[in-house]
């Protein structure tokens, strides 16, 4: 799938991402908890793949004096802005990045992109010294109970917390890496594929079989029951080399 693809996927759904995603909602909170004690005081701010804004609303809350704020299809969240952000628009891969960045943060995006690792080179690049770099992934993992089914990956790059901090340069001090499983329940495999349907997932899972197929398929899972669908996010956070006057905290 393009990254034109996965944009239109992602529009199409974005009015019921927000009641949908409460996976990608904890995720966000968890990685804001991560990063908040290593961010020195009115930072230069990046955030990739800002979505809904679930970490956007977060990170406002560490009064950013530079907001940079990037999604390859989302309007700019609605929220209640004391500066207004600036918007890069596009392929987060391909953009021009501000430089010396005190704190890139991304969350449940770096799966979507055809080469993670290089983008993580170039995040750090443009962090400044004793800059943050606060990412979330999902790990290889990730909906253990579609792949159960034969279904594909839900996304071309999953990475685990491990492999995540093995993509980061020499002048990267890493903080935490780590990996969490998230099972979200449901009554019936029709509400299990409308999850995935709102969330814009679906056109690298159930919306690759044709309808027969996919009635068929529910019908098992109904009747086998236990119906849930496992999130398994990746963390990472790192530090570039450099005196920060923050004082770190283990996470």
């Amino acid at each position: 799938m393009t990254l034109a693809r996965i944009g239109a996927a992602f529009s199409r759904h974005l009015s019921s991402y927000k009641a949908e995603a409460q996976a990608q909602r904890r995720i966000a909170r968890t990685l804001l908890e991560d990063l908040r004690p290593f961010v020195p005081p009115c930072p230069r701010i990046l955030e990739a793949g800002h979505g809904s804004g679930f970490l956007t609303s977060g990170l406002i809350t560490l009064a950013p004096r530079v907001f940079w704020l990037n999604d390859l299809a989302a309007p700019l969240p609605d929220l209640a802005w004391t500066l207004p952000p600036v918007r890069l628009a596009g392929d987060i891969a391909q953009l021009a990045l501000p430089q010396r960045l005190d704190l890139i943060a991304s969350s449940s995006m770096l799966q979507w992109i055809p080469n993670p690792e290089q983008l993580i080179q170039r995040f750090c690049d443009v962090l400044a010294p004793g800059g943050i770099l606060a990412i979330s992934s999902f790990g290889p993992e990730n909906f253990p109970e579609l792949a159960a089914l034969g279904l594909p990956p839900g996304a071309p790059s999953y990475r685990s917390g491990a492999a995540l901090a093995a993509a980061l340069p020499a002048e990267m001090e890493l903080l935490a890496a780590r990996d969490d499983a998230i099972p979200v329940h449901f009554p019936t495999a029709q509400a299990l594929f409308a999850h995935l349907r709102a969330t814009g997932v679906n056109g690298l899972l159930g919306g690759r079989l044709r309808p027969a197929a996919l009635k068929a398929m529910m019908a098992r899972m109904n009747r086998e029951g236990d119906l849930t669908l496992t999130y398994r996010p990746s963390y990472c956070l790192a530090r570039k080399s450099g005196q920060t006057g923050v004082t770190r905290k283990q996470v």
